[in-house]
């Protein structure tokens, strides 16, 4: 099945249902606002996507923890798909909510200027197989979503490039901070101090999850901004839009700062305070430690901070998964009773 276009005519989400519908494989190739996008499909649902190369995953996928390199070697050479060889720890579902939200801010981003090229080829599977599958209505809907979650996170983080700091202090009047095991990892990933991209890159997230995250450690006074800027790589502008799709290779853009604001990779770390952000995040963690320790009778659990990219829809990836299914059952199944109806009249 060839199957080209324009998405002015036909916007993205509407030529993925209509694949999904038809339970296609192949591989759906999209150029918009200055990216170009990969959409594989596998019967129908979503295999992977992604606005960068394919060989990225295995460095997201190391960087998550879900595999080890002797793992990945078999997924290399074919003998078995990354499902197959997670590491304990992590199990199918993880895979799946790692690969969907992957999908979800590929056709974010592809979606967003609602304009561009598309086209589908047959049977073209992805380099690596990770052995899991996603629906792909669950991707478009958290895709629709997630426009008003990045306009809440630049109400406190302007922008993926702007410095994060780990507060010294707590809050005033708290001894105690209770942090969630995900969210645990992207602070020690932040080093004390760091950018969401950089944060994003050390843990093999998207940079919408960390930025969530870090937003709400904002508001909860346990992470600063700072107002230094990094300089971005040469980019080139879309002025309808205010895109500025990177030029290297790291499939990101950034975006005015009245839209939303994603930027490229950091060239380099040259920028930064001569602060040892090692030392730093010890100095931290040891005095929360030591509040807790030395207070043990009042100490106050302040925050409990999560990062979930879906807390804002109901339920988690599988279980939006089984409600899509029995709603589509159910409307399947009153179709059938109104086609039966029309057939005795």
């Amino acid at each position: 099945m060839a199957l080209t276009g324009r998405l002015e005519s036909i916007p993205l989400s509407e030529v993925l249902r209509m694949l999904a519908r038809s339970q296609k494989s192949g591989c759906l190739r999209v150029e918009a606002g200055g990216l170009e996008g990969k959409i594989y499909l596998s019967s129908g649902k979503l295999a992977y996507a992604t606005t960068r190369r394919d060989e990225d995953l295995r460095t997201d996928l190391l960087n998550a923890g879900f595999l080890d390199t002797d793992g990945w070697m078999r997924v290399e050479r074919r003998e078995q798909t990354v499902a197959e060889v997670l590491i304990e720890g992590h199990s199918h579902a993880d895979l799946r909510d790692f690969l969907a939200e992957q999908g979800t801010e590929v056709l974010f981003r592809l979606g967003r200027p609602g304009r561009g090229t598309f086209d589908f080829g047959d049977e073209v599977a992805p380099r690596y197989d990770s052995g899991e599958v996603v629906d792909i209505e669950i991707c478009l809907a958290d895709a629709d979503h997630r426009a008003e979650q990045w306009a809440d996170i630049e109400e406190v983080i302007p922008g993926t490039k702007f410095g994060l700091r780990m507060a010294q202090t707590l809050p005033e009047g708290a001894s105690d901070v209770t942090l969630k095991v995900e969210t645990w990892k992207l602070l020690a990933a932040l080093g004390g101090h760091g950018t969401i991209a950089e944060v994003a890159h050390r843990t093999g997230t998207s940079e919408f999850v960390v930025a969530k995250a870090m937003a709400n450690l904002v508001r909860q006074e346990l992470v600063t901004v700072t107002e230094e800027r990094f300089e971005a790589a040469p980019t080139y502008n879309d002025a309808d839009l205010g895109l500025s799709p990177s030029v290297g290779g790291s499939g990101t853009f950034s975006m005015n700062r009245t839209d939303l604001l994603y930027e490229d990779d950091l060239a380099g770390s040259d920028d930064r305070d001569d602060v040892n952000d090692d030392d730093l995040l010890q100095s931290v963690l040891s005095g929360v430690i030591g509040d807790a320790a030395a207070d043990e009778d009042d100490s106050v659990e302040i925050v409990t901070s999560d990062y979930d990219a879906s807390d804002d829809l109901e339920g988690t990836l599988s279980e939006r998964a089984a409600n899509l299914s029995r709603r589509r059952g159910g409307l399947s199944a009153l179709a059938r009773e109104l086609g039966e109806t029309q057939d005795s009249h």
